[in-house]
Order: structure tokens, then C-alpha cells, then sequence
């Protein structure tokens, strides 16, 4: 459910080292996405465009990328 004045885009986050879901890139909204499709694909594309040394050295050895809904206002 939406607060007041806000809108639901999706974001891509991924389970960091100490085991908490987060951003997978900073919260700015050029950074979200209009629909859980393009949060998917851009996850997609980084997976499939980065070395599996890439993936580990910036979010870790088992990253567990996922898409989620996120309130914007």
C-alpha cells in the first residue's frame, strides 16, 4: 500500500555480509525502476556482464539478488 504523495517503483537489493537485504546500488531515483521487469533485467545484465571475481568483490560471495517494491515519494 502506498503512503500519501508517494509512488511504488522497484529496486534491486541483494543480502550483504552481514546477512541483511539492501540496496544493491545508492538510493537515488535514477537508481529505481518503473516496474519489477527492469529491476529484473538490470540484475540480468550485471550478472551476466560481470566476472563471477566482479560479482564477490562488490556485493559479496552469495549476493542472493532480488527485486523489490519501494515506496518513493
Amino acid at each position: 500500500m502506498n503512503a500519501p504523495n508517494s509512488v511504488t517503483r522497484y529496486v534491486a537489493t541483494y543480502v550483504n555480509k552481514s546477512g541483511m537485504r539492501t540496496l544493491a546500488h545508492s538510493a537515488q531515483g535514477r537508481f529505481t525502476h518503473t516496474t519489477a521487469a527492469e529491476a529484473k533485467e538490470w540484475i540480468v545484465n550485471v550478472t551476466a556482464n560481470n566476472s563471477a571475481d566482479t560479482i564477490r568483490q562488490v556485493w559479496g560471495c552469495h549476493p542472493r539478488f532480488e527485486v523489490r517494491p519501494c515506496p518513493c515519494w
